[in-house]
């Protein structure tokens, strides 16, 4: 038996694909050249770093009852060490272009990338 493509099934099919490419769009941010990582826990920043700028290594270490380590490099940043028990921060990696985001949910530490010509923004409440 052979399946007939009908008029709904082509519409249905180019409105997902155009919505696809629009909220791609509409999400995606250029690399841009000036980048800062700005770094909170429950909601205090902890610090704020112009990884563009940086020519050395670079390493936060945060308290609290998860405590851990957070290392920068030209360009990048990660959670190079956590005692939380799931470690899922730790295996994001390094996140390096603006809008990326890495999260240690049960220290309560976020990283997040700005770029110079961001608009994006997230709210905590």
């Amino acid at each position: 038996m052979r399946l007939k493509l009908k008029w709904g099934d082509v519409l249905v099919t180019i409105t997902v694909v155009v919505a696809a490419v629009l909220l791609y769009y509409n999400f995606y941010e250029e690399n841009s050249a000036s980048k800062t990582a700005v770094i909170t826990q429950n909601n205090a920043i902890l610090d704020r770093i112009r990884l563009d700028q940086l020519t050395e290594h670079y390493t936060i270490n945060y308290s609290g009852p998860y405590p851990g380590t957070i290392e920068a490099e030209h360009g990048k940043i990660r959670f190079s060490h956590a005692q939380c028990p799931d470690q899922v921060c730790v295996e994001t990696g390094w996140i390096t272009r603006p809008g990326e985001i890495a999260v240690c949910l049960p220290a309560g530490v976020i990283i997040k990338i700005e770029g110079g010509d961001s608009d994006l923004d997230i709210i905590l409440k």
